[in-house]
């Protein structure tokens, strides 16, 4: 299990699964994971396995510790998050082959 956060630096995590933009999605690098050695091209997210908005990610120090994170967009319609969601996840595989997923909460809104 690797660890991803949801829109990088909000909590909670408010998704309105009305909205037409996009969510970004942060990869972590931790001490025993390189998030840049995801294929951002494998990743899929939310229910309906939404592929990455723009066909690329992109590496950022998202969280602030100082490694580098793959921070990928993914359109909010295309992810299929329904009204009282409470997590979303993600999945997916490093260049050579190993297979990742991870999951964070979400606050659902808009929804009535």
């Amino acid at each position: 299990m690797i660890t991803i956060d949801i829109k990088p630096g909000s909590f909670p995590n408010i998704i309105n699964p009305k909205s037409k933009g996009v969510i970004p999605v942060a990869i972590l690098t931790t001490n025993t994971f390189d998030a840049t050695t995801v294929d951002p091209l494998s990743v899929k997210f939310g229910p309906n396995g939404a592929m990455e908005a723009h066909r690329r990610g992109h590496i950022e120090d998202a969280n602030g510790d100082g490694y580098l994170d793959l921070v990928l967009h993914f359109g909010t319609q295309a992810m299929g998050i329904q009204c009282g969601n409470t997590s979303a996840s993600l999945t997916g595989n490093t260049f050579t082959g190993q297979a990742i997923g991870g999951s964070d909460s979400i606050k659902t809104v808009g929804c009535k």
